[in-house]
């Protein structure tokens, strides 16, 4: 009996806190649609403004030069053969589908944070390789993907610095 009283009183008391939030001290972020977002002129745009999209139901975020999605779900895009990362594949992820071993290499100036999944979906290896300037860490010092559908993650820590993580073998 008393362990029913005791849920009962947790279930009121959880019922009225959930109750009395005030919808009036929500955060809400402007609407408008994809054209009148688009249509607003950058210049006369501050850096960091918020915006909600009532067309495609997301928010953006202004990043001095354009609109970019927040939250947004990493799209996988697949190669054939070697390949250069670019500041754009930031966050997705890279699926490489070749007959023949390949070379994933990194570029240096990618931002701090800079991450990206790769995954080997054909029977070529991927080595991953520093371009000039670029160093690449790895405990055991491996950075070859495994075989047919190995996966690893690269992160970077630190100015030009990668650290690559995954199944991954020596070269």
């Amino acid at each position: 009996m008393r362990n029913l009283l005791l849920v009962i009183l947790i279930l009121l008391y959880t019922t009225n806190a959930i109750a009395q939030i005030d919808n009036e001290s929500l955060l809400s972020l402007p609407g408008a649609t994809t054209t009148d977002i688009n249509a607003i002129p950058t210049a006369t745009i501050q850096e960091g403004a918020l915006v909600f999209d009532t067309d495609r139901k997301k928010a953006y975020k202004f990043n001095g030069t354009e609109w970019k999605e927040l939250l947004t779900a990493p799209s996988v895009f697949p190669k054939t053969g070697n390949y250069t990362l670019v500041a754009a594949d930031n966050g997705n992820i890279l699926t490489f589908n070749s007959s023949t071993d390949i070379t994933l290499t990194i570029p240096a100036g990618l931002d701090i944070g800079f991450n990206v999944s790769i995954y080997q979906i054909g029977a070529g290896k991927v080595t991953i390789s520093g371009a000039g300037g670029v160093t690449i860490r790895n405990r055991l010092n491996r950075f070859r993907t495994a075989g047919l559908d190995a996966g690893a993650g690269i992160v970077c820590t630190a100015n030009n610095i990668f650290h690559v993580t995954g199944d991954l073998k020596v070269n």
